[in-house]
């Protein structure tokens, strides 16, 4: 499947990207975005180009925080569409869940959930195994705050934003656009915040505009999401291994399915739950033990393994050798050039 995200995510990519003194026509060049490509902000552009482009760009100037810039160039207007019906509704809750909704109105690459804890709640801002990087990870959070913040007309606030890479030398940047404390290298990417701010009721919500603007998000043509139940289950696995909750009958339970019927589902695809599995953590654990240097500890729990043992034996099982040595070699081969 070609997972796709808007063109207009690239929004103002050009002028940040002279701000740190890059030639964005070279950069989107070698990206192999073209000017047809940027256009229309509806069109829709290969993900993984646009994910190349960005860690490209902050590797090419040394502004890690190159998509967090571009993030805070963006607008409530600039989501599209789906603006039209995040401005009608009536809580944080509420926007959270159409965005789950009409999320691939966006991009086919995030994923939104709320878990309940006591006294609080995490709204997960996270993205598929494959496209997690830094900098993508940085611009899909800032626009999530973007869409939350404007929606809710700064009604809404986070207590705390969490990102699951490591943090850049100079962070200031994430003071600044968020306004409160950031945590680094998390267990998920997205933020904490009460439960009160996601059921607070906002007098201006207007369920007739609401419905009116769902009619019309109907009517917009999408490309057919193929795979639709291993992506889905892909999507929920990833959200869920922190927790510990990546299992067959809770992952069915979040696809509206039974452990049966989800089976099926996969086998009919060519998948199994347990292969989906492995192969989300395998997108994962390369992704981390390649991009920095995060204590395995942590590694292994956002795994969803609870014990370094558990995660050390499955990691060998998988590429020969032991973590800490895999990541030895590969941040050697990165040193000297090799990859």
């Amino acid at each position: 499947m070609l997972h796709q995200v808007r063109a207009v995510t690239l929004t103002s990519y050009q002028e940040v990207a002279a701000f740190v003194g890059l030639d964005a026509r070279e950069m989107l060049r070698r990206a192999r975005i073209t000017p047809e490509m940027m256009a229309d902000p509806e069109s829709r552009i290969p993900a993984n180009a646009v994910c190349k482009l960005l860690e490209d760009s902050a590797q090419a100037s040394g502004c890690m925080t190159f998509g967090l810039a571009m993030a805070e160039c963006r607008t409530f207007a600039n989501l599209g569409p789906i603006s039209l019906l995040l401005e009608h509704l009536g809580s944080a809750e509420e926007i959270v869940g159409a965005l789950t909704e009409y999320r691939r109105h966006l991009n086919d690459v995030i994923h939104l959930g709320v878990e309940k804890l006591e006294g609080e709640q995490i709204v997960h801002v996270e993205l598929l195994a494959n496209y997690a990087t830094p900098q993508t990870a940085d611009l899909a959070i800032g626009v999530a705050y973007v869409a939350l913040t404007g929606a809710s007309r700064f009604r809404w606030r986070p207590l705390s934003v969490h990102l699951s890479h490591p943090a850049p030398r100079d962070s200031l940047a994430y003071k600044r656009f968020f306004g409160v404390p950031v945590e680094f290298q998390s267990s998920f990417n997205g933020f904490t915040c009460k439960v009160e701010s996601m059921h607070a009721k906002w007098s201006w919500a207007n369920d007739a505009m609401a419905d009116h603007a769902t009619r019309l998000l109907g009517l917009v043509q999408l490309a057919s999401e193929k795979a639709s139940v291993s992506e889905s289950v892909m999507r929920v696995i990833s959200l869920s291994l922190p927790s510990g909750r990546a299992t067959l009958p809770d992952v069915a339970a979040q696809v509206g399915k039974s452990p049966r019927s989800l089976q099926r589902g996969l086998a009919q695809e060519g998948h199994s739950f347990g292969g989906l599995l492995n192969q989300v953590r395998r997108s994962l654990v390369i992704h981390q033990l390649s991009s920095g240097r995060a204590p395995l500890t942590w590694i292994a729990a956002m795994l969803g393994y609870f014990s370094s043992s558990s995660f050390s034996r499955w990691f060998i099982s998988e590429f020969g050798v032991p973590p800490r040595v895999w990541r030895a070699d590969q941040l050697r081969a990165i040193e000297s050039n090799v990859i």
